[in-house]
Parts: structure tokens; C-alpha cells; sequence
């Protein structure tokens, strides 16, 4: 079985529940069957702010073994969330012991600062920089999911990994359209923790159309404020 760190990274619902059912629905639309558990939310420990505070409210578990689930039970739930609106239903990844739940809450506190470390491993520049100019957006390539790339360019005060240069050019998607609707924005007189990856052909067609050697950045944790520059440089310490 996965660890808890590596269950709470792969799973985007977690939370402490009560099982009050077995084989029904809270959720209207979804039809009761064998494979189906009614929990009740008793902590929450990784929601999406959207839905609101859980505690107390039914969720609908797809359980994987459902026989392992009795009426009465307490457990700690990595699910992925399925179905939103007249109720919730989830499809479990696992379940572990409600005496776990702390650990859990601890594994998931970290999952900002696990995510920050990977960015910054895989980085091929990270720099402490500000942007002076950000140009148009342009489509780039035919993707029908175009991520319609702007340039950003950055005066470099400092670089904390990678090759020394004064100056660079990142790429970064506008599209308000997935996957590209959380994307990292940038703007002019940005200032702080830029963590540019170069660009793959592995991502995405839209990121693949890019020039080969182009620097992207992506992710909402490529960008850090000036105060978080002290952890920044704790974590490359750690991997140098």
C-alpha cells in the first residue's frame, strides 16, 4: 500500500468519516449499488474550498472493497472527487485507519512545500528577478487548446540555480480554458522567485510548439514572492 504522503499527493478529497451506509446514495442522480458506501464527514483534511465546510455532511464513497466497509466505521478517505451539485460522490483510492488522521493532516500541510521542491529540482533556471516588459499574447501552433503564450522578461538580480545571465525571456499561458485555467500570470513589475522550466515536448502540443530552448513557466508555484526567497534557497541547498 502507498504511503500517506504519496496517497494525500494522489488524492484532491481527503477527510475523517463515519460509514452510516452501505450499498445506497446520497446523491440523486447516482443510482444505489453493491459497490457504494454513505460516509459521514467528521474532519476534513484536503477539500477544495468550493465546497464549503464538509463536517457533518454525506458523502458517497465508490469504494474499492467495499466489503472491508461496515456500518459504524471510522476511517481516514483518499478519494477523488466525481460528481459536485445535488450532493457528493467520490471514488475511493484508499482508506486507512481514523487513528491515522493526524499524520494525515501533517502529510498534507507539507504537500505546498513537497510540490515547491519538485519544481524547483526540475527547474533549469530559477532566479530572483523582476519583469520589466511582458509582450502579446500569440497562439502558437494549431493546438485547438492553444495555451496563446505571452513573453515576459526578466532583469535578473539574482540566480539562485542555473547558469549566470543577467537577463531571460519565459514564456507563460493566458488561455482561460483547461489546462491552462490556473495557469501562472505574470505582469509587468512582478518582483520575486521565478522558477523557469525549459520547454517539452512531453506536456503539452500547445508547450511543444514552442522554440526548442524556450524557458516556460507554468505552474502557480514557479512564481514565489521576495519573502519566501529564504525557504526558496533552504530547499536548493537540499538538492545541490
Amino acid at each position: 500500500m502507498p504511503s500517506v504522503s504519496e496517497l494525500a499527493r494522489s488524492s484532491s478529497l481527503i477527510f475523517s468519516g463515519t460509514v452510516v451506509e452501505r450499498g445506497t446514495s446520497s446523491v440523486p442522480t447516482l443510482p444505489p449499488n453493491d459497490n457504494l458506501v454513505v460516509a459521514r464527514v467528521d474532519r476534513a483534511l484536503r477539500v477544495d474550498p468550493v465546497l464549503g465546510d464538509l463536517r457533518g455532511k454525506l458523502i458517497t464513497v465508490v469504494a474499492t472493497v467495499p466489503e472491508n466497509l461496515s456500518v459504524g466505521q471510522q476511517a481516514v478517505f483518499f478519494t477523488n472527487s466525481w460528481i459536485h451539485g445535488r450532493g457528493i460522490a467520490v471514488r475511493e483510492v484508499a482508506h486507512v485507519d481514523v487513528a491515522q488522521a493526524d499524520a494525515v493532516a501533517e502529510a498534507v500541510a507539507k504537500l505546498p512545500e513537497d510540490h515547491l521542491l519538485e519544481r524547483l529540482r526540475s527547474a533549469e533556471l530559477v532566479v530572483n528577478a523582476e519583469v520589466t516588459n511582458v509582450g502579446p499574447p500569440n497562439k502558437v501552433g494549431r493546438d485547438r487548446k492553444a495555451a496563446w503564450w505571452a513573453s515576459a522578461e526578466l532583469k535578473i538580480k539574482r540566480v539562485l540555480r542555473g547558469a549566470p545571465r543577467k537577463s531571460a525571456v519565459v514564456y507563460f499561458a493566458t488561455a482561460d480554458w483547461p489546462p491552462w485555467t490556473n495557469a501562472l500570470r505574470l505582469k509587468e513589475g512582478q518582483r520575486g522567485v521565478f522558477i523557469l522550466h525549459s520547454r517539452s515536448d512531453a506536456a503539452t502540443r500547445s508547450e511543444a510548439a514552442l522554440e526548442a530552448g524556450s524557458l516556460v513557466a507554468v505552474d502557480p508555484a514557479d512564481f514565489q514572492p521576495e519573502s519566501q526567497l529564504a525557504e526558496v534557497e533552504k530547499l536548493l541547498a537540499g538538492i545541490r
